[in-house]
């Protein structure tokens, strides 16, 4: 026997190795979740900052131009001019042009190359501009729909993206500042509508500094879904729409999104005076390089932290098993039969009390075993004295009746002057008596057969073509042992079940399996057979025996008595596990199977 603790520390090992492991990347795990969902918010949050960073620029660089609008206020020339304090003639009309367009011009020596124009508009139209244009001749500028909205709001207005509508051959797409310009000396009174129009080029400067790292930037949108700036590579204008939308219902300021099989972060702001809407777009990539990092750094520790882990338990293992297996050791000596041991006790724990008991249970044991070994003896010699008995009474049951029979053929072969047949009748049964003289012994299978054989032989005799017998056994058997005379019963079965029960032909085959442990033998017959509800009965019978060294009631009349006798003989003599199996069909024939273990002089 090997020290069990093999199975039992390999089992504690593995349970508490997978504990651990499934705790670490428990933690590993929950720890990376938590880490990641930190990157990501944090990343959200100095995006978003950028993005509203970023749009109050824009809303800086637009209060600019709202400042541009209102500089004629600050112009008393300019306001007069405006006002027609000057008289109307035609060289007034040729002054008041020139202050006007003076002031314009003026305007835009700023160095902002993106605003384009600067219109003042009253019965005239007044502008300064970058490049030289022309404007639309008898052209009704009230209808259009910034001046109409102009004149409706006190404040100056923001008109969004469109293209430039008071010159000819507009080429550009610009947005607008538009404002009402009133008296200063009557505020009710309207002088004309100031107009600073300009192009994205700020907007890009602005936009163009900020960096979201590969696949990012800005997007900018007006309320009318209309695209005005964007930075960002590999997004289609669907994409940009895509984005827009989810942006848009979003409720919060940041969501995620997913574009041509890329993740994308996206952080917006809206600039209200102007109704834009800043998008910030940065590729998860770029943040996922960082928690990638983050994980493959917690993979390692996991890693690490698993294997010391296995070394502290496989430590812990050795010291808390070593005792245990010096305790195995010695019950293993009891089992052998040594109860010269003694079990350690070197702590005050479980193990302590266990090797305490042990010895004191070592103790009793040896006192239990001097004072019973004398009545085991007188019940083992009992035990032995009953089963010879036992077999001595089935071996004097086989005998009488097949003797009997045998001597009134005897007595009519020489009644009938048969002289041969009776001579070779008287051999063939002093060989059968021969064998009669060991049946307390075993024999060999060889010697079994000659006996088989010499009982046929008879039993040819009596019933002469009513009885054809078959010995196919193999040569090999012939040095194994089995107890004398244990096929004959039942052979002798067949035989009455077969000639003595039907006026046909009885054929009997006696065969053999091996196997590796077993010797099986299989005695098989044509006779009557046996009916459904007969045959679970015997079965009943030689499935039910008694224990071994108990008593039996050989005086049991019934159909099969020669099997069961048998069966009983083989149980008593090798074990429960050994024994005959019998399979028959009515009008078919039996078949019985004896099985024997494999045993050799």
């Amino acid at each position: 026997m090997r020290r069990i603790s093999w199975n039992f520390s390999l089992k504690l090992f593995i349970c508490t190795a997978l504990l651990t492991l499934t705790s670490i990347l428990f933690i590993s795990i929950y720890s990376y979740n938590k880490y990641s969902d930190s990157i990501m918010e944090q990343s959200s949050q100095k995006v978003q900052q950028i993005v509203e960073l970023t749009s109050l620029n824009i809303r800086t660089y637009l209060d600019d131009l709202y400042r541009l609008s209102l500089s004629p206020y600050y112009d008393q020339d300019v306001m007069d001019a405006l006002d027609k304090t000057i008289d109307d003639s035609d060289l007034k009309s040729l002054y008041r042009t020139r202050t006007i367009e003076d002031f314009l011009e003026q305007i835009l020596i700023i160095p902002r190359k993106d605003i384009l124009r600067v219109f003042i508009l009253t019965d005239e139209i007044y502008k300064g501009e970058r490049i030289t244009s022309t404007i639309k001749s008898n052209q009704d500028f009230t209808k259009y729909h910034w001046y109409k909205k102009a004149m409706e709001k006190k404040q100056p207005i923001f008109v969004s993206a469109h293209l430039e509508q008071i010159i000819k051959d507009p080429g550009n797409i610009i947005f607008s500042i538009v404002s009402i310009l009133r008296s200063t000396r009557n505020t009710d009174k309207i002088l004309g509508v100031i107009k600073v129009d300009a192009n994205y080029s700020g907007i890009s400067d602005i936009c163009n500094k900020v960096d979201f790292g590969k696949d990012g930037g800005i997007i900018i949108v007006d309320a009318n879904q209309q695209v005005i700036f964007s930075n960002v590579p590999h997004l289609t204008s669907d994409d940009i729409d895509d984005v827009y939308t989810k942006t848009y219902n979003g409720k919060k300021p940041y969501t995620t999104i997913n574009c041509n099989n890329k993740g994308y972060l996206i952080n917006k702001n809206v600039i209200e005076y102007a109704d834009w809407t800043v998008i910030g777009v940065t590729s998860l990539s770029t943040i996922n390089e960082k928690i990638s990092d983050v994980r493959n750094s917690a993979f390692i520790v996991a890693l690490i932290s698993f294997i010391l882990a296995l070394l502290l338990i496989s430590f812990y293992l050795y010291m808390f098993l070593s005792p245990l297996n010096k305790i195995i050791n010695n019950i293993h000596k009891i089992q052998e039969g040594d109860l010269d041991v003694a079990f350690p006790i070197k702590s005050n724990d479980e193990l302590g009390y266990l090797s305490s008991s042990l010895n004191n249970m070592v103790g009793e044991l040896k006192n239990m075993f001097k004072e019973n070994h004398k009545l085991v003896r007188e019940i083992y010699e009992a035990k032995y004295l009953q089963k010879e008995a036992q077999i001595n009474t089935l071996f004097n049951q086989i005998q009488p009746h097949f003797i009997h029979n045998t001597l009134n053929m005897i007595s009519m072969l020489i009644q009938s002057d048969n002289l041969p047949q009776a001579v070779n009748t008287i051999n063939k049964l002093s060989i059968i008596l021969r064998g009669l003289t060991h049946m307390d012994k075993e024999i060999t299978i060889s010697v079994e057969l000659q006996l088989l054989d010499a009982y046929l032989t008879i039993q040819k005799n009596r019933f002469n073509d009513r009885l054809n017998y078959e010995i196919n056994v193999d040569d090999k058997l012939n040095n194994y042992i089995i107890p004398a005379l244990l096929l004959q019963p039942v052979v002798e079965n067949s035989v009455i079940h077969g000639c003595e029960a039907k006026k046909e032909t009885t054929t009997i085959e006696i065969a053999d399996t091996i196997t590796d442990s077993n010797v099986i033998f299989i005695i098989k017959d044509n006779g009557v057979g046996m009916g459904e509800q007969a045959l679970i009965k015997l079965r009943e019978k030689l499935n039910t025996e008694k224990e071994i060294g108990e008593s039996f009631d050989l005086s049991a009349k019934g159909n099969g008595i020669a099997l069961i006798n048998v069966n009983r003989r083989i149980k008593i003599k090798y074990g429960i596990e050994y024994g005959i199996e019998v399979e028959s069909k009515e009008g078919i024939g039996t078949t019985v199977k004896i099985i024997l273990p494999k045993t050799s002089l």
